[in-house]
Formats: C-alpha cells, sequence, structure tokens
C-alpha cells in the first residue's frame, strides 16, 4: 500500500511564518553573502535557461523584491514563499524554500 505525502503541522507553539517575514528573512540571507543563495537545483537551472532569467537578475529579486501571496509549507517541512520584482523591464518571480542560514531556490518565471 502505498504512503501519502505527510506535510506536517508546525510544532505546538511554533509561530506561521508571515509572507513579510519570510521576504525579511530571505532579503537578509541573500544580502549577508550571495553563497546563502542555492541555485543548484536542475529544475530551477532549465527554467533560468528556458526563461532567459540570469543569476543577476534573480539576486535582485532576493535582495530586494517583496513576498507575493502567503507562505507554503512543503512536502520536506520547508516555508516556501515567492518573491517578485521589477528587473530590467521585466517582472521577475522567484520561488524559494526558506532555511535558517540559506535559501534554495526552486523555480523563476517572468
Amino acid at each position: 500500500m502505498a504512503c501519502a505525502s505527510v506535510i506536517p503541522f508546525p510544532q505546538q507553539g511554533q509561530a506561521i511564518p508571515t509572507g513579510a517575514g519570510l521576504a525579511r528573512q530571505v532579503k537578509t540571507l541573500a544580502n549577508a553573502d550571495s553563497m546563502n543563495v542555492r541555485m543548484d537545483i536542475p529544475h530551477f537551472q532549465d527554467r533560468m535557461v528556458e526563461r532567459d532569467i540570469d543569476m543577476r537578475s534573480v539576486l535582485e529579486v532576493l535582495r530586494k523584491g517583496r513576498s507575493v501571496g502567503p507562505p507554503e509549507l512543503d512536502q520536506n517541512g520547508d516555508w516556501r514563499i515567492r518573491m517578485r520584482r521589477m528587473v530590467a523591464g521585466r517582472r521577475v518571480n522567484v520561488v524559494v524554500a526558506v532555511h535558517v542560514d540559506h535559501v534554495d531556490c526552486i523555480t523563476t518565471w517572468a
């Protein structure tokens, strides 16, 4: 019998983060050091090439963008947030999984 994906609830007493709070955390990490932004997920790299979005644009979104929509808890227990900013005349969106010491870029589009 196959097991369905289980999404854990936040631990009792743990506050559910706001989009603005996660955006501040993403900005802090991205501004502190670009090594805190991981862009090594193959899906993300494929979308960057497919949609002609460069790393400079992604970093600009993460450093100066704003959150769009509510945060979502993914199947790994990480909070994901979508950030958006106008960069070089294009509205660039980046979805990241937020960790304590880094962010993983999940996908991007313009």
